[in-house]
């Protein structure tokens, strides 16, 4: 028994499905199914609504605490990577959740739960995280040098009034603009006489991230002058006439080095291949391409979150923050992991054949197995609080849900249930008149 009636494994079982990221109702099912006695339910959400949410808040904000004073001690202006997840697909999400990764130690700084109802649509959530976080570590008198996100139109602007004249530096992720890059070169390739475009679509994204990386200061003049050369590139032109790029960096391209028939000048794929390549909206965010930092570290948090809060299912909002507090804490602890090594010393790799190379293969090395100490310290920070003072958790529990937003059912006209499920039978009676 843990402080009075409550038996130790009640509790320590919902701990144990709440920290591991398991879903309560399957868990429960396989374990009634196994013939043991076990929790209701009804009785998991209780303890995880009373103790188990607070004991993991609580957990997250000695985290991030510690995270803020590592980076008081580096000092320097924060470099922070910047994304919204959605907790469904299209444009009806419940919640957004923005994240902040420092990119300079892979760890999660800073996460902002918005739910829909608190903004004018799913669509304004991204914003009013980032907003949220912003103010977060102004209180904490902490500087953002540089900030890298998507090219969503909203932060941007907000970012450039905000923020630059400030003296922080915005820049896009690489990888959200070759996608999109990528999807549009392959409609043109689907076009009359432009099929060899396909040919020169790998290294036209490849293109795209070597202007941001041979330009380590971010210069966003010579980072426009080296996209543009690229449509005189693939014509076999390498002397662009432009101060900032004036000819191709590559040596001759003879024998073996050239894989691919160059474009004819004037011919439709040549055309077509410029008018996608240099669109207006696209060399605008060429300029502000991220030259030595990207998201990637924050598309893996997000992948990560799956686990803990999978799409399929619905959550409170508590319940919801708190799954991804679970996720933040298992990607900071396992964020600087060693790669896997064999007996002999040697480095551990996997040939993956992801769906995006379409039947290509990439080689990636494997990362010794992740840790779940993290998840012990949660099981012996529940059982101790509880043992010392559950009052004290129930309290913390009040105040979590005190300022929880309220659900998004009380917008709703509320309708009595007699009266609705006579409507029903109304509606439907008259496609059942044979029975």
């Amino acid at each position: 028994m843990l402080y009075r009636n409550m038996p130790a494994f009640n509790l320590l079982l919902s701990g144990a499905i709440h920290f591991s990221g398991c879903m309560a109702t399957q868990t429960i099912r396989m374990l009634k199914l196994l013939g043991l006695q076990c929790i209701s339910v009804g009785t998991f959400f209780r303890h995880q609504r009373l103790y188990t949410i607070p004991t993991i808040v609580q957990a997250w904000q000695n985290e991030q605490a510690g995270i803020i004073r590592e980076l008081k001690e580096m000092g320097g202006g924060l470099i922070l990577s910047g994304d919204c997840r959605s907790d469904s697909p299209g444009h009806c999400a419940k919640y957004g959740t923005y994240s902040l990764i420092e990119d300079r130690i892979n760890k999660v700084l800073d996460l902002q739960l918005v739910q829909s109802s608190e903004v004018p649509s799913s669509t304004w959530c991204e914003l009013e995280g980032l907003k949220r976080s912003i103010d977060f570590l102004k209180e904490q008198n902490m500087q953002v040098s540089a900030l890298i996100t998507d090219r969503n139109r909203q932060v941007a602007k907000w970012v450039r009034e905000e923020l630059c004249p400030g003296g922080t530096s915005h820049f896009f992720d690489i990888w959200h603009i070759g996608k999109s890059l990528g999807k549009a070169l392959d409609a043109a390739a689907k076009e009359r006489e432009c099929e060899d475009l396909k040919l020169w679509r790998p290294a036209i994204i490849n293109h795209l991230y070597w202007t941001a990386a041979s330009t380590p200061d971010g210069d966003p003049d010579v980072m426009e002058a080296k996209w543009q050369s690229m449509v005189n590139h693939v014509q076999d032109i390498h002397e662009h006439g432009t101060p900032a790029f004036p000819c191709c960096a590559h040596p001759p391209l003879e024998g073996e080095a050239r894989d691919k028939e160059w474009l004819e000048p004037g011919t439709t794929a040549a055309i077509k291949l410029e008018r996608v390549t240099l669109r207006t909206a696209l060399v605008k965010d060429v300029r502000k391409l991220s030259p030595q930092h990207q998201t990637y570290s924050l598309e893996a948090f997000n992948s990560l979150i799956l686990h803990f809060a999978p799409k399929h299912t619905g959550f409170s909002f508590l319940g919801m923050y708190s799954r991804l507090l679970m996720a933040a804490l298992h990607f900071n602890h396992n964020s600087s992991r060693e790669v896997a090594r064999t007996s002999d010393g040697e480095v551990r790799y996997a040939v993956r054949y992801p769906r995006f190379c379409k039947g290509g293969w990439v080689v990636r090395p494997i990362k010794e197995k992740p840790s779940y100490a993290y998840a012990a310290a949660l099981m012996e920070s529940l059982s101790e609080g509880y043992s010392r003072s559950p009052e004290t958790l129930r309290e913390s529990s009040a105040v979590l849900s005190s300022t929880a937003p309220a659900p998004l059912s009380t917008s709703c006209q509320e309708i009595a249930k007699d009266e609705a499920v006579g409507l029903y039978l109304a509606r439907h009676s008259q496609f059942n008149t044979g029975n």
